[in-house]
């Protein structure tokens, strides 16, 4: 993985692109304040990190998008992300496309599809990043994660205060939790720890947990054969209890207790035949409805009867008023007055009915009596015909009960049947269960043979996930990087360079072994041997990670390396640029300048084409052929920076 190109936009949907050269040294210089160190940031930000870092000030204002274009062997990758919004200092959605072949697109083109989280695990898995874990020491409170293209950052970039600083080694190694993730991580990548790490942990678990089973069971198994005699009496007693085993067997010994329960194992359930479907849902559902017909008719016998009741309760009133009202034919004619007595002609104060009303009354009670007495038998033949349709419902609905009765009564034999089945299958599993494993306890059984085989799995499992093999592995490639830092401290003619260098990774710095004492970098002397310290051991790694086909990135940018050759950060700024023999005054260690230098180019020429370094400065090495030809573009100076004047000056 290296980066092809730099790409920022404007608002307006201007472009502004650097290209750089896969495989080589590239170099950008120029004045100061020109945004040389925010490229760095701008990678940084591309690679998935949310948090917002590149410098105030105009690139800020005038860039609304940054994109970068990485080379992945043959495939390339776009990621571009917008600016934060407003005084937000993070933002994590992210553009991206990938391709043989990739147009820088055009800002209208530029919707985000996808956000931080997603990119660096595509990124990481592109790079070849395989399924692992972190390694923690038994005890250690820590959680494990999985290393991803966000620990690989950590050895590919150089920041102008990392670059030559005597304290730290690695980017942001002085930010809280940083350093342990860094001591974390960087056995995985160094290539420390098998890429299969994680399977054959998950294979260990499992053997494991097989192991386990297995010697429960043979646990089990020897458990129940040492008292296997008095276990096999007992299910004996059990099986002639259910009819399994004639009552009258009696065993002698052991092996006539085993052909016995062997002889049960033949048993089968009885089988249960119900002859057609269960009958009791649809019997329930005609006496239902039968007794809602009973319910019914009985209904209207108890209105008929009532009917009767007050029928005959008018007949007998009727038939006394009729006795008292026949008493008229005693009169003979009309009076001739109405309030005149009938019977002695006599005036009465008050009026009183007419004799032919009296009569006429008696005419309809007479005609009303006859009707009811019509009626009356009527009514008991209806009653009568209603009581026996409702006795013969009634014997319906007994014959109704019986029948679900008897099929209860039948689902009732059927469970019974079931749960006697039940008993002796339950029976015949535990001697067969009794059976199983008094063979499996046999010395040749399979049981043991698969117990022996889990044992030398795990063993080998075990091994190789050995932890003391894998820092052995680890000492073995820091050894290696040791003596690569060592031979390259003498090439720069760091101080100490006349004893080994190493890395340590304890306490993340760099070490010379003195004979008399280790010398840390913190405690050597000089920004030149602290700039030495950090590019041999930034480089013995790309090259371990190169060779060994590490997935970490293959570029490292180091913002302005020359800074620590100049007698003061006045005297380096006035560089602005210009070839650094136009400015004698600036008294620099041109020899070491171009030491340094022709360092990185012997380097990456050597690791080429799978190496990638960009450096950005304020020096220019006007006579040196190989510097100049690592120029991406003009110095920038007259108004060339990352971004464009006309970006600036437009209004």
């Amino acid at each position: 993985m290296q980066i092809k190109s730099i790409t920022l936009y404007n608002s307006a949907g201007d472009k502004r692109t650097i290209n750089f050269k896969l495989g080589q040294v590239n170099i950008i210089t120029g004045e100061s304040s020109r945004g040389k160190s925010a490229l760095l940031e701008i990678v940084d930000y591309c690679l998935g990190r949310t948090k917002f870092r590149v410098p105030d000030g105009v690139i800020q204002d005038k860039v609304a998008w940054y994109a970068v274009l990485f080379q992945i062997n043959s495939l390339q990758v776009l990621i571009a992300k917008p600016k934060p919004w407003a005084n937000s200092t993070s933002q994590n959605q992210v553009y991206y496309d990938f391709g043989n072949n990739i147009t820088i697109p055009e800002l209208s083109q530029l919707e985000p599809n996808s956000n931080d989280e997603a990119i660096i695990s595509f990124l990481s898995n592109l790079i070849g990043i395989s399924p692992n874990e972190t390694l923690a020491e038994e005890g250690a409170s820590r959680r494990q994660f999985e290393a991803s293209i966000r620990q690989a950052v950590f050895y590919i970039f150089q920041k102008q205060g990392t670059v030559a600083n005597q304290d730290i080694l690695f980017h942001r190694q002085q930010e809280p939790f940083i350093p342990q993730r860094i001591k974390d991580t960087i056995p995985y990548f160094l290539g420390a720890i098998q890429e299969d790490r994680l399977k054959l942990q998950k294979e260990l678990r499992q053997a494991r947990q097989k192991l386990a089973q297995a010697q429960s069971s043979l646990k089990e198994a020897e458990s129940i054969t040492k008292q296997r005699f008095i276990i096999g009496q007992n299910l004996l007693i059990e099986a002639q209890q259910v009819g399994l085993i004639d009552s009258n067997f009696i065993a002698e010994d052991t092996t006539d207790i085993f052909e016995a329960l062997r002889s049960t194992l033949v048993w089968k359930a009885i089988e249960i035949i119900i002859t057609g479907n269960d009958k009791f849902p649809e019997l329930q559902t005609e006496v239902e409805e039968i007794r809602r017909e009973f319910k019914q008719i009985h209904e209207k016998i108890v209105s008929a009867e009532t009917f009767l009741k007050k029928e005959t309760g008018f007949s007998k009133e009727a038939n006394q008023q009729l006795l008292r009202l026949e008493s008229i034919n005693l009169f003979k004619a009309d009076n001739n007055y109405p309030n005149q007595c009938p019977l002695c002609n006599s005036m009465l104060p008050e009026y009183i009915p007419s004799l032919s009303a009296m009569r006429e009354s008696l005419a309809n009670l007479q005609h009303s009596l006859k009707n009811v007495e019509v009626s009356q038998p009527r009514l008991l033949e209806y009653i009568q015909q209603l009581k026996e349709e409702r006795e013969a419902i009634r014997q319906q609905i007994q014959e109704k009960e019986l029948a679900i009765k008897a099929v209860i009564d039948e689902q009732e034999v059927a469970q019974k049947i079931r749960d006697t089945n039940a008993h002796i299958a339950r029976i015949v599993g535990r001697i067969s269960l009794y059976l199983e494993t008094v063979e499996l306890t046999d010395e040749n059984s399979q049981i043991r043979l698969e117990i022996e085989r889990l044992k030398k799995l795990i063993a080998s499992y075990e091994q190789r996930l050995d932890i003391s093999e894998i820092k052995a592995n680890l000492d073995s490639i820091l050894n290696r990087l040791g003596q690569q830092m060592t031979e390259w401290a003498k090439l720069l003619q760091l101080e100490h360079s006349d004893s080994p260098y190493r890395l340590d990774l304890d306490k993340l710095t760099v070490v010379a072994d003195r004979p008399e004492r280790p010398i840390p970098m913190d405690r050597m002397g000089s920004g030149k041997n602290w700039l030495g310290c950090h590019l041999i051991a930034l480089l013995a790694l790309h090259k371990h990670f190169v060779e060994r086909d590490r997935p970490v990135p293959h570029f490292l940018i180091l913002d302005q390396p020359t800074q620590i050759y100049f007698p003061s950060e006045e005297a380096y700024l006035k560089l602005q640029g210009t070839p650094l023999e136009e400015i004698m005054s600036a008294n620099a260690d041109k020899a070491a300048v171009e030491r340094m230098f022709n360092f990185l180019f012997d380097v990456c020429e050597q690791l080429s084409p799978n190496f990638q370094i960009i450096v950005t400065e304020h020096a220019n090495l006007g006579n040196n052929e190989r510097f100049q030809n690592a120029l991406v573009e003009e110095p920038w100076t007259d108004g060339r920076a990352l971004v464009p004047e006309s970006w600036i000056i437009r209004i």
